[in-house]
């Protein structure tokens, strides 16, 4: 006898597994009508216990309606706070601002500055240049440096361009003094990506969170 094409070679599929891991309140309230419509008529549900589970309902029901409001206030504030600092960044256009960063940029005269908070009281400076990779490629003498936040003029003889940057600084004493460094420049757009505010200074983009000075 011949087979129905159909037939050959077929299983039947495989049930399709839950991966719900988590009991909401709809199933632990289905759960609780099963158990009293099928409990013992001779042994019954104890009042204690029945109350106790319609308890648990109530908790589980409360948290659910909690998670969900957290989840919306949550959704309002983050809308909101990139609102204000979409607003914040519009207003910078045109404004000179300085904020956490490790590059500069050198104009056609050959003139550039950075700016570093230097801690104790300061010592030699030495601006390193680095690559992309922050491999130092070159080092020239930026003279002493006091402590605190200071303006360093880059020395003479980088050519025009955007150059990434690390001070050493080496106190009276040969230690080496930390110095936190910053990049600054006129803001000229804004732009957003995934969410976070961007200030376009020339060709960098700088993070708003980053902001550490608006000057005139």
């Amino acid at each position: 006898m011949t087979l129905p094409l159909a037939a050959v070679g077929t299983t039947a599929p495989a049930p399709a597994k839950s991966e719900r891991t988590e009991l909401g309140k709809d199933q632990f309230l289905k759960l609780l009508v099963t158990q009293l419509k099928f409990q013992d008529p001779l042994n019954p549900l104890e009042p204690d216990a029945f109350a106790a589970q319609l308890a648990q309902f109530s908790s589980v029901e409360q948290l659910t309606k909690l998670n969900e409001t957290i989840a919306a206030q949550g959704q309002d504030s983050a809308l909101r706070t990139l609102l204000d600092k979409t607003t914040l960044g519009a207003s910078l256009i045109g404004r000179h601002i300085v904020a956490e960063g490790n590059d500069f940029t050198v104009g056609a005269d050959g003139v550039a500055t950075i700016h570093a908070k230097v801690s104790g009281d300061g010592g030699k400076a030495t601006l390193v240049i680095l690559d992309a990779n922050g491999k130092p490629v070159a080092a020239k003498p930026a003279g002493v440096v006091k402590g605190g936040s200071q303006t360093i003029n880059i020395p003479a003889g980088l050519p025009a361009g955007t150059y990434h940057y690390r001070l050493d600084v080496e106190s009276a004493n040969g230690d080496r003094v930390s110095a936190q460094t910053f990049t600054d420049g006129v803001v000229d757009g804004v732009v957003f990506e995934a969410g976070v505010v961007w200030l376009k200074v020339g060709g960098r983009k700088i993070q708003l969170d980053k902001l550490s000075e608006i000057t005139p």
